[in-house]
């Protein structure tokens, strides 16, 4: 192995001139061009970052407005019940107040019906007193007619009776 001193000096001359050609001419622009690209990535990861505290933002915002809205619904709903409930109270209270005029006004009804049936009942009272009072004194009368009599009238009464009460 036979090394040579000019051969060594050579090869060190030419790698120092190789550096300082590669330094002055290539090694900036490589530098310049990856200090661009770190700038940018960097950049990037700004923006992505300041998108990210927006869609935060967005995110919460929207999180509020829905439980304001959420809020909302349940007291429209809660009002509505209380509506609702009221409407049917008031329902319920006409209902009871005509129920009830009807069975006054029906009573009152019946009470005339009534009152109606036992006049009419005295008048025929009297008058069937009268026709056999009449037939008594125009016919003459012994103990097996005035039972006929009797019997006819009690029958006579106990139809009208009936009669009056369908």
């Amino acid at each position: 192995m036979g090394l040579e001193i000019g051969q060594i000096v050579t090869q060190i001359i030419g790698f120092l001139i190789a550096v300082f050609l590669l330094k002055k001419f290539a090694w900036k622009p490589l530098l310049s061009i990856l200090e661009q690209r770190r700038s940018k990535i960097k950049s990037e990861f700004d923006n992505i970052d300041k998108e990210k505290q927006k869609v935060a933002d967005l995110l919460s915002d929207y999180q509020t407005k829905l439980k304001e809205i959420d809020s909302l619904a349940r007291v429209k709903i809660q009002e509505a019940a209380r509506e609702g409930q009221k409407l049917a109270n008031e329902i319920k209270e006409n209902a009871r107040k005509e129920s009830k005029e009807i069975l006054t006004k029906a009573r009152e009804e019946i009470q005339r019906d009534v009152d109606k049936a036992k006049v009419q009942l005295k008048n025929d009272l009297v008058n069937m007193t009268m026709r056999v009072a009449e037939k008594l004194i125009t016919e003459k009368l012994d103990e097996e007619k005035d039972k006929k009599l009797i019997a006819e009238f009690i029958n006579e009464v106990h139809a009208q009776k009936v009669e009056n009460i369908k």
